[in-house]
């Protein structure tokens, strides 16, 4: 068994990490190995509930330990902006790299290429960052 020395604040950091992580791992469907992250989680916020912890709270109804609303509230926020900053990104991509394929840019040696998607990128951030979504259309 693995033993580490942690400071308070390097625990702090490690139950939001355990949040975010477990949440990234099973949002969308329960992980493979759902049963062993569960116990890893229990075991971490037990043992912060146990070391007097203000974040970690008892549930008698599920039977085990949670993070209250602020710790959850505090750890959402930044899973928002992660995801905010990602949909942005992703769509911006995305559509660079749509706008490649239509002009048949796949054929062009690698550092004409970049250029244009860097070119196509900048567009199209400077387009979102005025506008947002106003001005998308989708044609059939």
């Amino acid at each position: 068994m693995a033993k580490i020395e942690l400071t308070d604040k390097q625990f702090q950091d490690l139950l939001q990490l355990l949040y975010m992580g477990e949440w990234v791992l099973q949002a969308y469907e329960p992980a493979p190995n759902a049963n062993d992250v569960d116990a890893l989680e229990q075991n971490l916020y037990e043992s912060a509930y146990r070391q007097g912890n203000d974040d970690i709270e008892f549930d008698k109804k599920l039977g085990g330990y949670v993070p209250c609303e602020e710790f959850e509230e505090d750890c959402d926020a930044i899973i928002e902006k992660y995801d905010e900053h990602t949909f942005w990104e992703e769509l911006i991509i995305r559509m660079a790299n749509r706008d490649l394929a239509a002009m048949g840019a796949d054929q062009l040696p690698p550092r004409e290429f970049e250029k244009k998607q860097n070119e196509l990128i900048k567009k199209y951030e400077k387009e979102f960052a005025v506008n947002g979504i106003n001005n998308l259309i989708l044609k059939k």
